[in-house]
């Protein structure tokens, strides 16, 4: 399946912004397609590395059905 991704960070200063633009992937499912990009390990629990992806089917990020991971 192809999906669209967007990497973001955060910060205390800086609020949550974008690193870089939107990637387009294909993976068999959207865990995959953020775990190919950086190949990080994605957990369910546990301190986040500051560093997020959303990952979405579809040509309209607004109007999608949106999963998001947080990498460890």
């Amino acid at each position: 399946m192809h999906y669209s991704v967007q990497i973001f960070t955060w910060t205390a200063r800086e609020g949550v912004h974008q690193v870089g633009s939107v990637i387009e992937v294909d993976a068999p499912n959207p865990k995959a397609a953020a775990v190919s990009l950086l190949g990080l390990r994605l957990e369910d629990k546990g301190e986040s590395s500051k560093l997020a992806v959303r990952v979405w089917r579809g040509e309209d990020a607004q109007k999608a059905d949106c999963d998001y991971f947080f990498y460890h």
